[in-house]
């Protein structure tokens, strides 16, 4: 069975009437070239207020900047999410996503709020996905509304298990075919049947089977898949988290990056989610931010506080 990732577009909503902004793919001989020129110097960060002010427009072209987007910020830069929902899982997608930004920015850019006490809103969306609209995920800065779609997030933990089957699947017959297929032999041997026999095949199939059921490793294959839906949901947990962490980088007042490896890349995502080692082992110290994503963040919120 063939596996592949399936990512679908985040979207940018910045437009008054809250329009979906699609960004187009770009050619990969233009994403080398144009990667290094979103990533703020060190020397642009460190730029006055007044400079900021004045050149707010020039730096947003050149940056990739969305200052329309950046509704959800308090005037000191900093916001405040009320986490609606009562998905365990998705809440800590969310407190996982908002630590991502938090530790690569070096401050408590995001912080957990309350019905009463927020900047915005985190929640589900039970619309359903159109031809138009397949995006998993949207800010919408004129609501101060941070959505996923409910059935896209329903549907991940079982395409997760798929992948993390298939892969515990693939390693155990690529380290122990060559064994149980000898094994089937000798044993059809010393049983006096042989390839010129009629139903070899099926006498093969099945002593193959009878192999690789009283390997030690077998037992532990069974015990993982077993434990696989568990193990799913948790890579799940950490998917979503770079998926909101995304869309928390466009409410900072980022836009798409050219750069494929950002997180900020228009399709965003990473293989480990998929590996049920990886996931089973805990991916705590994973961080999807790469330095241009916070080079553009810590430039924005210079830019948003200098002209608030």
């Amino acid at each position: 069975m063939h596996r592949s990732h399936h990512l679908k577009v985040r979207s940018l909503l910045i437009a008054a009437a809250s329009a979906l902004l699609f960004a187009p793919a770009i050619a990969t001989s233009s994403v080398t070239a144009q990667a290094a020129s979103v990533n703020p110097s060190s020397a642009t960060l460190k730029k006055s207020a007044s400079y900021y002010r004045k050149h707010a427009k020039t730096l947003g072209k050149k940056y990739k900047l969305a200052f329309d987007a950046q509704t959800g910020l308090k005037k000191n830069g900093k916001a405040t999410v009320y986490i609606n929902t009562k998905d365990a899982k998705l809440k800590s997608s969310v407190k996982i996503a908002m630590n991502y930004w938090n530790k690569k920015l070096g401050k408590k850019e995001f912080v957990q709020g309350s019905k009463k006490n927020h900047t915005l809103t985190f929640s589900v969306s039970k619309a359903q996905a159109t031809k138009n609209d397949q995006s998993d995920a949207w800010w919408t800065p004129g609501k101060k509304s941070l959505q996923v779609r409910w059935s896209y997030y329903q549907g991940e933990t079982k395409n997760i298990g798929i992948a993390m089957t298939n892969q515990l699947n693939d390693a155990f017959y690529k380290k122990y075919a060559k064994t149980i297929e000898a094994k089937a032999k000798a044993n059809l041997v010393a049983k006096g049947i042989t390839s010129a026999d009629s139903n070899y095949q099926t006498e093969f199939n099945t002593e193959a089977e009878s192999v690789e059921e009283s390997l030690p490793a077998y037992s532990t294959l069974k015990n993982e898949v077993k434990g696989v839906n568990t193990v799913a949901k948790n890579g799940r947990m950490y998917e979503y988290a770079s998926t909101i962490a995304h869309e928390l980088g466009h409410v900072m007042g980022l836009n798409h990056s050219p750069n494929k490896s950002d997180l900020m890349y228009f399709e965003s995502g990473s293989n480990n989610v998929y590996s049920y080692k990886k996931v089973n082992q805990g991916l705590s110290k994973y961080n999807p931010i790469t330095k241009t994503d916070k080079n553009r963040a810590k430039l924005a919120l210079k830019i948003y506080t200098a002209t608030h």
